[in-house]
């Protein structure tokens, strides 16, 4: 899976390299235990997006720590010290809440399928998992069990849904900072920490990205992790700046503009998935939605705003 929050990283270790300025913890959530130098929250960071984007591999301590290039005791107490939980609780936890995302979003995947595809040794042993972390069958979450599970904060009719393109985004390489916490109030601190590196760098006339990375409605608000991302233009150098970067390769996007409160963009995000994909000729496609700005029409982080919401897409098959 290449997206703008879950790049696979390769076999080597990864970069030493330090992230300026230096990540903060993470907001909203559990505070970390001890403080965590800047190099390491790097490569914590990473395999976070490694397990994302690997959900049905070995996701063994062992196996990524060494890709972070840490000892394993070290790795699992600085993990610990970032997260405010195990990297065993963390690895079981996405594995439960993608399964329970396709459940809900994917009706023609069988349950067997998905069970495999997120890492779960047999769909006996998924159920289990699913019911003690949901308190509901996989079946039951399928057929509107979710509805019981949270309550979205605005339950209220849409407007009838504007058009829905769906386009083939071209690739293209994004710089991007990190947060965590409760997307209402951590995303603006994040776009006013990030938007005067991005003028900094003499980029503040490229598209921007906010990715989420994590549904809330599934994870819980506190343990949600965002991207603030600005794509670069061909042949841009790093000065030397070295903040993270995330390649995003050639994918099928459907795109719903949204012009309106910050605040009522989960309402878009349902007309997308709860309007539109399940009477679309498309399933949901891998990797993680992300809202798109053209600095000219609007920026994030303000009360109002103009943007396209974006989410990957594949064909159905016939």
């Amino acid at each position: 899976m290449s997206t703008l929050a879950s790049a696979p990283l390769s076999s080597a270790p990864l970069s030493s390299a330090p992230l300026p300025p230096a990540p903060r913890p993470p907001h909203g959530g559990t505070p970390p235990l001890l403080p965590v130098p800047g190099h390491h929250v790097h490569r914590i960071e990473a395999v976070l997006d490694y397990v994302d984007a690997h959900l049905a591999d070995d996701l063994r301590l062992e196996t990524l720590a060494r890709l972070a290039a840490i000892s394993p005791f070290h790795f699992h107490r600085l993990f610990l010290s970032w997260t405010g939980e195990t990297l065993k609780a963390f690895v079981r936890r996405r594995r439960l809440e993608s399964a329970a995302g396709r459940l809900r979003h994917c009706p023609d995947e069988k349950i067997t399928f998905i069970a495999l595809n997120c890492g779960f040794a047999s769909p006996e042993a998924f159920a289990r998992a699913f019911r003690e972390h949901f308190g509901m069958t996989p079946s039951v979450w399928r057929s509107g069990g979710w509805l019981n599970w949270h309550t979205p904060a605005h339950d209220r009719g849409t407007a009838p849904p504007p058009a829905v393109e769906v386009r083939r985004q071209e690739p293209a390489e994004y710089l991007f900072m990190r947060a965590r916490g409760d997307y209402r109030y951590a995303a603006y601190e994040l776009w006013e920490r990030f938007l005067p590196v991005v003028h900094s760098l003499g980029l503040g006339d490229q598209p921007l990205a906010f990715v989420g990375l994590d549904d809330p409605a599934i994870a819980g608000p506190q343990n949600c992790r965002m991207d603030a991302c600005v794509e670069l233009p061909p042949g841009w150098r790093d000065p030397g700046v070295r903040l993270a970067r995330h390649r995003v390769g050639e994918r099928w996007i459907a795109t719903l503009p949204f012009d309106g409160p910050s605040s009522d963009i989960a309402l878009g995000w349902r007309t997308l998935l709860d309007e539109w994909l399940p009477h679309s000729p498309f399933s949901m496609g891998e990797g993680h939605f992300f809202e798109r700005y053209e600095p000219r029409a609007s920026v994030p982080g303000i009360p109002f705003v103009r943007c396209e919401l974006c989410m990957p897409v594949q064909p159905r098959p016939l």
